[in-house]
């Protein structure tokens, strides 16, 4: 009769708290989606300039051989990883989908480090006027982490979407 008085069902807290604790942690981080089906997390970076296919492939080549020595370096095998593009004028999107089985929190900022320092100023990063000071930034690392953790063991349902629009963070269920 009415589909909006039909109980939906809550998103699971760990999984909102995971997504939005990414968007604070990492302002180059436009948005983030957490799939079920395949347990992966897909992070959505936004670009401002004019690129061209070869500046796209070489970054993929570069994000890929520098996780690739990371995953090595820390002993991780079989980590499921997809890098592509959307757009190449004006703005577009990095997109990473990683599964969550493996990522870390150290992988995280290391994706976010190989992006600033590849595309500079052309690398939309949502800064407050208040910026959180190192300290905080730390504990919200260690909270990511511990929710990273916690999403390894629980079976989390459906698709939630995390996204920044300037102080504010929402993660809804889709």
């Amino acid at each position: 009769m009415f589909d909006f008085l039909k109980k939906t069902k809550k998103p699971n807290p760990d999984a909102s708290r995971l997504l939005a604790s990414i968007l604070v942690v990492f302002p180059a981080v436009q948005s983030v989606t957490y799939e079920s089906k395949d347990e992966t997390l897909e992070l959505s970076f936004a670009l401002n300039g004019k690129f061209s296919q070869d500046d796209f492939k070489e970054f993929l080549t570069y994000v890929a051989e520098s996780l690739e020595t990371f995953h090595h370096l820390e002993g991780l095998s079989g980590a499921k990883i997809k890098l592509n593009v959307e757009g190449v004028y004006g703005t577009c999107f990095l997109n990473v989908r990683r599964d969550v089985a493996t990522l870390t929190c150290r992988e995280l900022s290391l994706l976010t480090e190989l992006a600033e320092n590849y595309f500079g100023d052309e690398l939309i990063e949502d800064y407050d006027d208040y910026y959180p000071d190192e300290e905080y930034l730390m504990a919200q690392e260690d909270y990511l982490e511990q929710c990273l953790s916690n999403m390894r063991l629980l079976r989390v349902e459906g698709r939630l979407v995390g996204v920044r629009e300037r102080e504010r963070v929402l993660v809804y269920s889709r």
